[in-house]
């Protein structure tokens, strides 16, 4: 009875205690000294090391400011100061594995950084983003926090695994930027995108902290991982006030001077749709060209394209006069101006094609959408391979789109017009061959270590967009010629035996599921999902072009398997698969065979004895009491009785 009434007392204690660290007053911090005072000091340093959701008290005093609470932590209960907790930011609500330090940083609590200063805590201790006390506080703003850790030690040329400075994270500041640059900071540190603190500055439009970067030596012609210096970081954000000091304080060239005024004018038109402005930069842009002797010529020049209509830039006031008549030509005129001045790989570029396409669609100009998106899918494939997430996301929103139109197509009234936005073969087969072409390729990236997790998602994602893509061949294959077309592309990707990389599935696993299905973050209705697998059509084409029809996945399931779920099951596409010989005593790893499984279904019509042969049945008596049969029948045999093994 005593033991359990001192466990009681100690747990009530506990309670106490993580209630009275959470508290911003210290209205009890006597009656929790006497509780704590009346343990014994092994006692007490139990009671400090407990946690919950990941904090212990200590940690807890310090993130919530009570600094008598935790004075008293560390000098009665010989609390752990450098003992991490779960720290969530408020801004983005992720959460860091952090020091009390940190947390009582980040969170502006200045006495309590004091405290545990003096008490010893380590002041260049890193978050598991490789962060610092001070650089964390560099970035919510608390300046005399700041202050206070440099003061006693803190390296604020230490940067965080992203290569972050403490500048960098201080441009929202130009008190603290000065401060920091008083104290030695390199005004030219770079991050892991190659950026300074002059380009995170700029992007924020901070002009103040612009000026002041400038004056102790940023460098303006610096170049991200991109290739955006100041002035064109300045046109790209839109930063109109940064963007014309920088144009007064250094000198460009008149070609330079000429393509800023071209880009910020598209990044006005893009952005905020200022169509006066965009043709206002514009005509500067065009001045500066002509003021000189001999016109400066836009370069590089580029040959016209299909997705812009094979429009090409003006050059001439007239020309620009009657573009500015049409919101659409200008919209083009930006795209341009951005493939040549940025080139096309840029992601800006990039970003913009696909802005532009969302606007043709949400435009119901669906022809359009495609066209653009086609562009940036091909150079997403060129510059990055069908493995990066970007190129992923593009896949999926033309594919998503295609769907969508062809399922508006199908569903039309008898008496309702046809128009031209049934998706056409040619933009169907275009995006297969991009999305299949180097594949194999890609696949045999994620045979090579350390493999990356999001790759392997990614392309599993693909796979499911080409199966979508080959639904969509069979049903605008309208032509003998085109049909012949699909049946070579696919006899070849079949061929090459591309699986999933998590699961190992097969297209033709793909094509018998109904979990097969595209998401798309363009569409904002992705929870109507167009359900197009299983697909019999799909599944006879694979077949027909090649496809083993008792290929396993990671699981040992055949196609059969899955087809004969119930979720999936579909008579007609079942018994193709039987007639292609599919076998029905096949067990996976968990011993499910198709046989059992769709002589369960309600809805099945099929009569299974009609595939059920007695080589099959030997297979399974011999696999099931384990009768020794290798080297004992013909080797031919060996692999069919293996298939029957669980």
């Amino acid at each position: 009875s005593s033991l359990a009434s001192e466990q009681r007392y100690l747990e009530s204690t506990i309670h106490f205690l993580f209630e009275e660290c959470k508290s911003v007053h210290n209205e009890n911090t006597s009656v929790l000294r006497d509780r704590i005072r009346s343990l014994r000091r092994e006692e007490r340093r139990e009671v400090v090391k407990q946690t919950r959701d990941g904090c212990s008290p200590l940690f807890l005093a310090c993130k919530h400011g009570n600094v008598r609470v935790a004075e008293l932590l560390i000098t009665e209960c010989d609390a752990d100061i450098e003992q991490r907790g779960l720290y969530e930011v408020p801004e983005d609500r992720s959460v860091h594995c952090v020091t009390p330090l940190w947390s009582a940083a980040v969170s502006g609590n200045l006495a309590v950084v004091k405290l545990l200063i003096r008490f010893g805590a380590n002041i260049n201790a890193l978050s598991d983003t490789g962060s610092t006390p001070v650089r964390s506080a560099c970035y919510m703003t608390h300046v005399e926090i700041v202050q206070y850790l440099v003061e006693h030690g803190a390296d604020i040329t230490k940067a965080n695994y992203n290569g972050g400075t403490c500048l960098i994270n201080s441009v929202q500041s130009v008190t603290l930027c000065m401060y920091l640059i008083s104290k030695g900071a390199n005004v030219n540190a770079r991050d892991i995108q190659d950026k300074t603190a002059l380009h995170y500055a700029i992007q924020e439009h901070r002009l103040e902290t612009t000026k002041l970067l400038l004056k102790h030596g940023a460098d303006p012609f610096a170049k991200s991982r991109y290739g955006d210096d100041s002035l064109q970081l300045a046109c790209l954000k839109g930063a109109h006030q940064i963007f014309e000091y920088l144009k007064n304080r250094i000198s460009y060239s008149a070609e330079r001077l000429a393509e800023a005024h071209e880009l910020i004018g598209s990044t006005f038109l893009d952005e905020q749709n200022e169509t006066r402005i965009t043709i206002l930069h514009w005509r500067l842009a065009h001045h500066i060209r002509q003021r000189e002797s001999v016109y400066i010529e836009k370069k590089p020049v580029l040959p016209p394209r299909e997705a812009f209509g094979n429009a090409v830039e003006f050059h001439t006031i007239a020309e620009l006069d009657n573009i500015a008549a049409d919101v659409d030509s200008m919209r083009i005129q930006s795209l341009l101006i951005c493939e040549r001045v940025l080139g096309i790989h840029h992601k800006d570029t990039l970003f913009r094609l696909m802005f532009r396409g969302a606007s043709y669609a949400d435009s119901l100009q669906f022809q359009r959408c495609i066209d653009l998106w086609c562009l940036a899918l091909e150079v997403r494939v060129e510059k990055h391979s069908i493995l990066h997430s970007e190129t992923c996301v593009t896949a999926q929103a033309i594919v998503k789109l295609l769907l969508d139109q062809l399922d508006k197509y199908i569903h039309m009234m008898p008496n309702e017009i046809v128009d031209q936005d049934i998706p056409r073969f040619q933009d169907v087969y275009k995006v297969f061959r991009l999305l299949t072409r180097n594949i194999n390729e890609s696949r045999q990236y994620l045979t090579i270590r350390p493999v990356h997790r999001k790759q392997q998602e990614n392309f599993d994602r693909m796979l499911k967009c080409i199966t979508h893509l080959i639904y969509l061949l069979v049903t605008t294959a309208n032509t003998d010629a085109k049909k012949q077309l699909v049946a070579t592309a696919v006899t070849e990707l079949v061929s090459s035996n591309i699986r999933s990389a998590c699961t190992n599935d097969t297209l033709l696993h793909l094509s018998v599921s109904r979990l097969n299905v595209i998401n798309s973050g363009y569409f904002s209705d992705d929870n109507n999902l167009t359900v197009i697998f299983p697909s019999l059509e799909v599944v006879e084409l694979l077949l027909s072009c090649g496809a083993d029809v008792n290929v396993r996945n990671e699981s040992k399931s055949t196609p059969l398997h899955i087809a004969s779920m119930p979720y999936n099951f579909n008579v007609r596409l079942v018994h193709a698969l039987l007639e292609h010989g599919a076998h029905l005593d096949q067990p996976n790893k968990a011993d499910d065979r198709p046989m059992n499984m769709i002589s369960g279904n309600p809805g099945n019509e099929i009569c299974l004895m009609n595939y059920i042969s007695l080589k099959c049945l030997a297979s399974t008596v011999i696999t099931k009491y384990r009768i020794p049969y290798r080297n004992q029948v013909p080797k031919t045999l060996e692999m069919f009785v293996r298939q029957h093994e669980v």
